[in-house]
């Protein structure tokens, strides 16, 4: 087995957690639907991926969701809203992925946009008020590339940007049909447990060094 020398983590209940339903809950406060019914349209429609692939401006998301959603909000109540899924990152991370630096080279790739970017990009963790991406050699956001997991294109664009070939990257997400394709182009990837994340990647790569 090759020792990796490059890790891509995603971000979304990896790093970060999320809980999609409280944002589902919080927009249904503005709109004739209730819960379950904007969970519904939002996943079956996939209406967050132009957005999250660069494809729609802040307002033109915004306007698209209150039109799909029936949604009778402020842009200031929508943001607030739709970033009700952003949790508290997960205590000792910022030390976790620091102690990480010196073995590898460290990336992140996240399917998101600059509404939540601009908000998890703004939590202090480290020593000094630094954020957790500081400590990346590089960060990757779908809104900023025009491409989305599960599109094998994305990882071919990271790896060549980098200049790492697929099995010397190890690659930790949370999302089945993410990992599926990844592994389509050689990269040793492996799903997270949102309950579990960062001490089960530290035991996967417990069993790197120990062979």
């Amino acid at each position: 087995m090759t020792v990796p020398k490059a890790i891509i983590f995603d971000l979304g209940n990896v790093l970060l957690p999320i809980d999609l339903d409280k944002t589902y809950a919080a927009f249904s406060a503005y709109s004739s639907f209730n819960q379950e019914e904007i969970g519904s349209i939002i996943i079956e429609n996939q209406l967050w991926v132009p957005y999250e692939s660069g494809l729609q401006t802040d307002m033109e998301f915004r306007e698209f969701l209150r039109s799909r959603l029936d949604l009778t909000i402020s842009d200031r109540e929508f943001d607030e809203a739709f970033s009700a899924l952003l949790l508290n990152f997960h205590p000792g991370v910022y030390e976790w992925i620091a102690s990480l630096q010196s073995e590898y080279h460290l990336i992140l790739l996240s399917n998101t946009s600059s509404i939540h970017a601009e908000r998890f990009t703004k939590v202090p963790l480290g020593p000094m008020g630094q954020n957790l991406f500081s400590l990346f050699h590089q960060v990757y956001y779908s809104f900023e590339m025009g491409l989305v997991k599960p599109d094998p294109a994305i990882y071919h664009r990271v790896l060549a940007d980098q200049g790492y070939t697929p099995s010397q990257v190890l690659f930790f997400d949370d999302n089945l049909a993410n990992i599926n394709s990844a592994k389509t182009i050689g990269i040793n990837s492996y799903l997270i447990d949102p309950k579990r994340t960062f001490i089960q990647i530290q035991e996967i790569l417990d069993t790197y060094v120990s062979k």
